[in-house]
């Protein structure tokens, strides 16, 4: 009797000692499955925020431009802003330019947008709700009829689409 309840407290430890091999692999195949599928949408959600930030970096640029043109009119805005906008890179954004005309360029890192596409673009224009605005130079008379709106919406802004936020997305791209 004492032999065969030594016996049943050895196979219950036996029990009791841990996971099969098969539980085990099935867990694993799960976890598996789980990162393949979430860590695509994870590394998105990192580079749409990264070029969020490149527009909250390029909002300076963008009201430098504006303080000059309600302070002078339609200028050169590069010339005029270059003593009122300057621009450091980060981590996610190479640089931020103000051209002639008053567009405002933001270039982002390899990091955000691999090869030639990493480009958004921020146009002045009194269009901002159409689906690609005429932008207004600003350096021109006809920029004297600027009503202070800007739209990302371009067709020189070339990241990808997933990239973009919805404000900058365009319905025929």
């Amino acid at each position: 009797m004492q032999i065969a309840t030594k016996e049943i407290q050895r196979n219950n430890l036996k029990k009791e000692m841990g996971f099969t091999l098969i539980e085990v692999m099935v867990v694993v195949a799960i976890i598996g499955i789980l990162a393949s599928v979430a860590v695509p949408k994870y590394q998105g959600y990192i580079a749409r925020s990264r070029v969020v930030e490149g527009m909250n970096l390029a909002s300076s640029a963008k009201l430098a431009v504006a303080e000059i043109f309600a302070n002078l009119g339609p200028v050169d805005m590069l010339e005029h802003t270059s003593e009122i906008f300057s621009f450091t890179p980060t981590k996610s954004v190479q640089g931020i330019n103000i051209t002639q005309s008053g567009i405002v360029v933001i270039r982002y890192q390899d990091s955000v947008a691999r090869g030639e596409k990493n480009l958004l673009v921020y146009l002045p224009t009194n269009e901002p709700e159409a689906d690609y605005p005429r932008p207004i130079d600003l350096s021109s008379r006809e920029g004297s009829s600027w009503s202070g709106h800007w739209t990302c919406r371009s067709l020189a802004t070339d990241l990808d689409q997933d990239l973009l936020p919805p404000e900058c997305r365009s319905a025929s791209r």
